[in-house]
């Protein structure tokens, strides 16, 4: 029997539900092997009730079990999924980066290169006018050396 089945009924041992017509409840208890029979009676009621909400709790139980795994999977899949697309950025932004860097390279490459080349060119044309006036001090001292051996006034002859 229930705690409640005064007021709901006990579908057990079929007692209504109508506190009015529970007579039976407010009745003498039987004596001797009766009341033994009774108390045995209610004991087996009282324990499928028992099993009952044991059953009940398990079932309840299991369903949240049930319940918190699936969850648990949905967070993981959730996290991988997180993690991939951060890792698929990561690696993107790597990319670029790198590409960047070598574009960058690339550009530093040329801008050298073609330093250097302008660098050649001066140091080309600074050597031919070094060459081009080395030559002319030595046509003007030479000019200058015959003038002065060439000149009248300064032989000792």
């Amino acid at each position: 029997m229930s705690i409640n089945a005064h007021t709901y009924g006990d579908h057990y041992s079929g007692a209504g539900g109508d506190p009015g017509n529970d007579t039976a409840r407010h009745a003498e208890p039987p004596s001797g092997s009766d009341g033994s029979q009774a108390a045995a009676r209610l004991l087996e009621l009282t324990a499928r009730e028992i099993d009952q909400w044991r059953s009940d709790a398990k079932s309840e139980a299991a369903a949240i079990v049930a319940g918190a795994h699936e969850e648990a999977a949905k967070l993981v899949r959730a996290a991988r999924e997180e993690a991939e697309r951060l890792v698929t950025a990561a690696r993107d932004e790597v990319t670029q980066t790198v590409k960047d860097a070598r574009v960058e390279a690339d550009r530093v490459r040329e801008e050298t290169t073609a330093l250097r080349e302008r660098c050649d060119e001066d140091i080309a044309h600074l050597q031919q006018v070094a060459t081009e006036h080395r030559e002319r001090l030595r046509n003007h001292l030479t000019e200058m050396l015959h003038r002065v051996n060439s000149t009248p006034g300064d032989r000792n002859e």
